[in-house]
């Protein structure tokens, strides 16, 4: 049976390994979150600053046009989606919100990702049916600033919407409700209307290609 004195001499020790641990954890999740901050958390247009300008974000978006399908509905959405980004898990909701609008307002929905395979395009269709999945190579829109985000064209062939589908560390802040207000824009003007460029403003973004 242990003695008075083997149970005061155990239990700092306790209490230090428990307080050594803690620090470990402590300084582990610090370093964490600051990779994740240098490596995500940086401005829209931080990779291309090109963007910031809106007659090459225009110029950008007509070379754009010429590799994608014929369109189905005169405004579209055109998403720009890696589907191995860190950030996707915060953007979902906003990406499934984009989705569901255009569907509700019958507009086509395209979301290209870049170097997939088959396999990769064909569970990404499934995972996500109101939209049409289309893989580009990297190297056709490398200049592309950052991942998840997108474009809405509208009937005249003009950028309607131009940026992220969320801001914030964590995306916490949605342009999801601009992007619907310019997707009713598109649908109902008829003449082209003043674009909103959204490119101010840090979130979690991955760049294009590697």
């Amino acid at each position: 049976m242990p003695n008075q004195n083997q149970s005061k001499t155990t239990r700092p020790t306790v209490i230090l390994s428990i307080m050594a641990l803690l620090g470990l954890w402590l300084i582990g999740l610090l370093a964490l979150a600051s990779w994740y901050q240098s490596n995500y958390i940086q401005t829209f247009t931080k990779i291309s600053p090109n963007f910031l300008n809106s007659q090459y974000t225009e110029t950008w978006f007509k070379q754009l046009s010429t590799l994608l399908p014929a369109k189905n509905t005169a405004t579209r959405v055109i998403q720009l989606w890696k589907p191995d980004c860190i950030c996707n898990r915060f953007a979902q909701r906003h990406s499934l919100n984009t989705i569901k609008t255009s569907k509700d307002l019958k507009v086509d929905h395209i979301t290209l990702i870049p170097d997939a395979t088959a396999e990769q395009v064909e569970k990404l269709q499934q995972l996500n049916p109101d939209t049409k999945v289309m893989t580009l190579p990297s190297d056709s829109i490398r200049n592309w600033p950052a991942s998840p985000s997108l474009f809405v064209e509208s009937g005249f062939a003009k950028v309607q919407y131009f940026g992220p589908l969320g801001y914030g560390a964590f995306c916490g802040e949605s342009s999801s409700n601009i992007i619907d207000q310019q997707l009713i824009y598109a649908q109902t003007a008829g003449k082209p209307t003043t674009p909103f460029f959204n490119v101010i403003g840090k979130g979690c973004f991955c760049r294009w290609s590697n």
